[in-house]
């Protein structure tokens, strides 16, 4: 009995702190889902891509499943998805709406979404953690994100702008109770997506060279989000019964109203099935914890075809030249296409592409930018040669610009391990350490490298150039190497006593640990070095910069009492800059060093500063820190470091930081400025000269200047001979540096943290050598048949493709599949053409040609699964060119331009609207049919039209359109057409001597420029000028049969005795059809600087007209000017005079005009009086008045009135 008692009083305990247990438990859903509990339901969703008002085309995935929520513990849920099925929108039914059917994918969807549960954790109000299975892809879990973050509704409080957890974040969010009984049974919760704190866009790759890139946040911006819901709940068990939430996204620009225009809209359908008790009570969950918030997702194309990419870049390799506006799209398409491939797929199509063309497959594959390019490209390096310098450049520009990812870091292993060279370690190391910093984690490719770096560095007692360049790489990405290697991290320490390793090796050891925190043994190692008085300098220096990183407060004493009785003096002085620097420093970050340093002095001074220009030192102003290292009593110093970071937008950057270490320099600097060295007493020895060859006075001025020059009279005796002393000189320099150890230096260079490498003075002769070997492969890299067609023959084509504009990302929907956003740009410059040079016809082609294309794409999809969007493609294409032929006799030349065979395209631009549809791309059909269509051609010249072309959908006028561009397809084009009726157009230009005159005795030089169209009409232009040596006439002609036009000119000297004796005149006459039209000469005569006379005369026979502009001037014992115009025009006649004298008494001025005119009939006064009298005469209408009698009335009445008004 009494053990019943016990046994129910502990039931009772174990119900009490249960339920005591549920309710401290308390979580965000543990009333609407409760425990032991399983709940079904119907999961329905879509997301839906259009262009609302513009089209009734519809896009987009939608997935149904059976979802069943198990609660075996409080606050912690079972979700499993089944019989999941996917479809996507084949077709518009009449009515607009649309049309679904299977995914080819819906079986490996349904496989996928069944594979594994997912196990959801609730705690406190907002913190939901999802425990995903091993297997699980980031693709699926998205989309069961979007399940939970639908089921996920609270009982709402009086807090009517809620925090809520959802996909998108904690989204503030607004709830309407629309029917409430004991609880609140139908909810309406409205959310501006942009108020959610992880509503941010999710960046994709991109091309590495574009330009224009990163714009992933402001573009976001352009999309406007929100989100509204409705749920019904069951009054007694407060479970939800069925719930529904749409989604809308829209791009703002060229949208209207905030609803027409480039939309997304994401619905959810859920409806509960039945709820029934579960006997599930175990809750294990793996160690993988996730958020609800959505992941970025590898975007990987649902259709994995290496032939459709061949095909695609054959295409392009063999374009039509017609089809030129087509190559910056169809390079586009391949990047796409490439960028979709997975590994499997992309390697086995590399050696074919490279058949195809080589150029355009490294172009596709550098601005790829995905890691399974990069693998690509490393895949192609391996073919190459191990001795091949482009393999090292290549590998190197890869490790500092490619995006890292994990198949990176594994190629860059194998070509390490293929080929360790200096720039491919340095590249590994990059790629490691800006992966480990971008993601903090460690994956097993990290931890393959960390075991190579182990195997490559050994116990550091091997070849001393590698472990030190191993050293020097590990110590680059040092934070995934400690964190994946504790055996490295020890095999590194004992690295820095080896006795085997140079000092160079034990040094790079302790720096290694520059860029993280030193392990607890490390610790006391370097300690030991830093206080070690028998330990070179550089190596106690290194150790203590180590240790100052995060000096413990027990180092910190040991050295304070170390540094008072520290002999090394270089060592001393530059333990002391630095703590002084520290100590006076401002910064907030080095607050608590500060405080540390204080409390180990105890309040002792840590010493005066040295000389330091003697003494090593550490030198701080602002963002530029700098350290110089001298060793013993060398006037030179051993090492120079300078470090630049710049803080900006609260980070620290580390901007640059660059390294010199000498050694041996001093003989070498000691044999040219030392003592003796050849420059002091090569000068010297000049000044004794000049001193001992200058006057007394002179030579005392020296000597006071130059007291050296007093002080070693008496050990020097200036030589008679300057120029054998400074040989002397030269011989005793190169004597010697032969005897002198060769020196050495090392220069290190990083850059954006991101360590460049370093360059030792052995490697300098390697380094030229190498420079010149890669000059070589680079212009063996260059095809050199190019530039020998180029020269040879006409017809040669080269083009570039470039990605200057390039940003993707991905929004995250309510559904959880991802909203991709791009916009990019490609241009695509080339030319066509080249010099073919013959001895009798050479010809010459140059036809350019470039083309833009701006792409913008928008739309949901379901990478591996369902491929769907909107994309607006806006090309720009230009052409033009020259083709002619020269050819060549000995007194012409022949220029003949053939007339193009098909139309030129000067500029054509497209802008067109496509939905995408797995591989299926349509064109969207406009909603609005009211389209503008022009076409117009116009003579341009003989042979030649042009002809503009115009088409845009009309849809100003309608409300609920969006704007112009995304109405419907659109196009402008300028083209000039030949028109057939010329078949080519020659420039000839002849010269020939004739001979005319009196027996030929006159030398005439002609020169005849003929332009002629030929063709079935052809039509001519000639041009002859001619230069008539003995006249100095010169004249020329031009004609045109066609146009009817025969026109010349002469210019020549007139002959001066028909003017009298020093009369000078230039003639120039305008001739059409042999009958001058106008005539210009000019008189000047000048006669012994006393009497001068200048005239003009203009003569225009058509009109009768004779203008004539005199001046004439006499100076003898009177200044005597005279100005005369006399013009005559028709009947009309006028002289004017001017007439001016000056002596020395007196100035007279004379004046005289005179016009006269006499009024002439016109011509045609008769005719206008005929045709007026007719006009009169005219009946009006039906009556018998005349238009005379009108106007008689007319005036009478007007005469009338104005009598009366007055």
């Amino acid at each position: 009995m009494e053990n019943s008692k016990l046994c129910l009083f502990l039931l009772l305990i174990t119900i009490t702190l249960s339920y005591a247990q549920e309710e401290q438990e308390n979580c965000l859903i543990n009333q609407r889902y409760k425990t032991s509990h399983k709940y079904e339901y119907i999961y329905e969703a879509e997301s839906l891509n259009a262009i609302n008002g513009a089209s009734h085309l519809r896009n987009g995935p939608k997935a149904t499943c059976k979802v069943s929520i198990e609660v075996p513990q409080t606050c912690s849920f079972i979700v499993r998805t089944t019989g999941c099925s996917l479809s996507e929108v084949v077709d518009m039914d009449t009515e607009g709406n649309p049309v679904f059917a299977p995914a080819a994918s819906s079986d490996a969807f349904a496989a996928e979404m069944e594979r594994y549960p997912l196990k959801v954790v609730v705690e406190g109000v907002y913190d939901v953690k999802l425990y995903p299975e091993e297997g699980e892809t980031i693709t699926i879990l998205n989309i069961k994100r979007g399940i939970i973050s639908a089921l996920a509704v609270p009982l709402l409080e009086e807090d009517k702008n809620k925090n809520m957890p959802t996909i998108h974040g904690k989204c503030k969010t607004q709830s309407t109770v629309n029917a409430r009984e004991d609880i609140a049974t139908d909810i309406s919760l409205n959310r501006d997506l942009s108020r959610c704190d992880k509503f941010v866009p999710l960046r994709d790759h991109t091309s590495p060279l574009a330009l224009i890139s990163g714009m992933h946040y402001p573009l976001a911006q352009l999309v406007r989000s929100s989100q509204a819901c409705n749920y019904k709940f069951d009054n007694a068990d407060k479970h939800m019964t069925s719930g529904s939430c749409i989604e809308n996204h829209i791009l703002i620009p060229f949208s209207h109203n905030g609803e027409h225009g480039i939309t997304n809209v994401g619905k959810q359908e859920l409806t509960l099935v039945q709820v029934s008790p579960s006997n599930e009570r175990v809750f294990d969950h793996s160690g993988i914890v996730k958020g609800l918030h959505m992941d970025a997702v590898e975007d990987k194309s649902a259709i994995q075809d290496k032939d459709a990419g061949l095909n695609l870049l054959r295409e392009l390799a063999s374009l039509p030249e017609t089809e030129g506006e087509k190559r910056a799209h169809l390079f586009h398409v391949l990047v796409s296409m490439v960028r979709g491939m997975k590994t499997e797929t992309l390697s086995p199509a590399i050696p074919e592409a490279l058949e195809v063309s080589s150029a355009l497959t490294y172009q596709v594959l550098a601005q790829c930018g995905t890691p399974e390019c990069s693998s690509a490209i490393m895949q192609i390096f391996r073919t190459f040669d191990t001795s091949s310098l482009e393999v090292d450049a290549g590998v190197f520009a890869m490790g500092l610009v490619s995006n890292p990812s994990a198949l990176l870091i594994n190629d860059m292993l194998e070509m390490a391990k293929y080929k360790p060279s200096k720039p491919i370690m340095y590249a590994l190391s990059n790629v490691v350490k800006r992966f480990y910093k971008a993601e903090g984690k460690l994956i097993p490719e990290i931890f393959a490298v960390a075991e190579f770096m182990g195997s490559q560095l050994g116990d550091c007692s091997g070849d001393k150039d590698n472990t030190f360049m191993t050293l020097r790489v590990i110590g680059n990405m040092a934070a995934a190497m400690g964190a994946a290697g504790p055996a490295l991290r020890s095999a590194v320490i004992q690295c820095v006593n080896q006795p085997a390793a140079s000092l160079a090796v034990q040094q790079a050891a302790i720096q290694a640990f520059r860029l993280t925190p030193v392990p607890e043994e490390g610790r006391e190692i370097l300690m030991q070095v830093l206080l070690d008085g028998a330990s070179p300098m550089q190596k106690r220096v290194a150790a203590y910069l180590v240790l100052m990183k995060d000096p413990q407060p027990t180092e910190l004493a040991q050295l304070a009492d170390a540094l008072p009785i520290e002999q090394d003096q270089q060592v001393k002085s530059f333990v002391i800059s630095h703590i002084t620097n520290i100590l006076s420093s401002t910064e907030p970050a080095t607050q608590e060093l500060r405080q540390k340093i204080l409390d180990a002095l105890q309040g002792n001074e840590v010493g005066a500063p040295m000389d330091p220009t003697k003494f090593s030192r550490n030198y701080k102003i602002g963002s530029v820190e700098g350290n110089m290292f001298f060793e013993g009593s060398s006037y030179l110093p051993k090492e120079v470091m300078l470090e630049m970071t710049l803080k900006a937008f609260g980070y620290d950057i580390d901007m640059m930081e660059v390294g010199m270490e000498g050694n041996g320099f001093e003989p070498t600097v000691e044999a040219l400025f030392g003592k003796n060295g050849f420059f002091p007493d090569t000068a010297l020895e000049t000044m004794y000269f000049v001193s001992e060859n200058m006057p007394l006075r002179v030579n005392e001025i020296l000597q006071n200047m130059l007291p050296a020059l007093k002080k070693d009279r008496k050990k020097r005796q200036a030589s008679h001979n300057l120029m054998r002393e400074i040989g002397r000189n030269l011989n005793k320099l190169v004597n010697e540096m032969t005897t002198a150890q060769s020196p050495e230096a090392m220069v290190y260079l990083r850059l954006l943290g991101n360590e460049l490498g370093y360059l030792k003075t052995n490697e300098m002769e390697e380094l030229a050598y190498s420079a010149a070997m890669m000059v070589d492969s680079m212009f063996k890299m260059f095809p050199t048949d190019i530039m020998k067609a180029l020269m040879t023959k006409a017809d040669n084509t080269i083009f570039a493709h470039y990605i200057f504009m390039d940003n993707e990302f991905f929004l995250p929907t309510a559904t959880g599949v991802p909203l991709r956003i791009t916009l990019s740009g490609t241009f695509t410059p080339g030319i066509k053409g080249g010099l073919q040079i013959a001895r009798d016809m050479s010809e010459v082609t140059f036809m350019p040609s470039a083309g833009i294309e701006f792409v913008t794409e928008i739309g949901s999809h379901i990478p591996e699964y369902i491929n769907s969007g909107l994309e607006m493609h806006t090309n720009i294409f230009h052409e033009s060119g020259l083709s002619a032929k020269i050819s060549m006799e000995s007194d012409n030349v022949k220029l003949t331009i053939p007339v193009p065979t098909r139309p030129t395209k000067l500029i054509k631009m497209t802008n067109t609207l496509v939905a995408v549809t797995g591989s299926e791309v349509k064109t969207i059909p406009p909603m609005v049919m009211d389209k503008v269509d022009v076409s117009e051609c116009s003579p341009f010249f003989a042979g030649m039209k042009y002809c503009t072309d115009l088409q845009y959908t009309d849809a100003f006028s309608h409300e609920t359109a969006p704007f112009f561009p995304i109405t419907g397809d659109s196009k402008f084009a300028v083209e000039l057409h030949p028109t057939g009726e010329v078949t080519e157009y020659t420039a000839t230009i002849a010269y020939e001597l004739l001979r005319e005159g009196e027996e030929g005795r006159q030398k005439v030089d002609s020169v005849k420029f003929v332009l002629r169209a030929e063709g079935a009409e052809p039509t001519e232009a000639r041009a002859i000028m001619k230069y008539n040596r003995r006249k100095n006439v010169i004249t020329a002609d031009i004609q045109i049969p066609d146009y009817d036009v025969e026109a010349g000119l002469r210019l020549g000297v007139v002959d001066g005795n028909t003017k009298g004796k020093g009369t000078h005149s230039i003639s120039l006459d305008l001739i059409n059809k042999h009958i001058p039209q106008l005539s210009l000469v000019g008189h000047a005569n000048l006669k012994e600087m006393k009497e001068a006379m200048l005239q003009v005369q203009l003569l225009v026979p058509s009109i009768n007209a004779d203008a004539t502009f005199t001046a004439n001037m006499k100076r003898d014992e009177e200044l005597e000017l005279e100005l005369k115009s006399e013009i005559k025009v028709m009947a009309a006649t006028s002289e004017q005079k001017i007439a001016m004298k000056y002596d020395a008494s007196k100035f007279e001025v004379e004046f005289k005009s005179d016009v006269n005119t006499e009024t002439t009939s016109l011509p045609i006064a008769d005719m206008v009086d005929m045709y007026g009298n007719q006009l009169l005469d005219i009946q009006v209408g039906q009556t018998e008045m005349k238009v005379r009698q009108i106007f008689n009335k007319f005036a009478e009445e007007t005469n009338n009135y104005m009598e009366n008004a007055w």
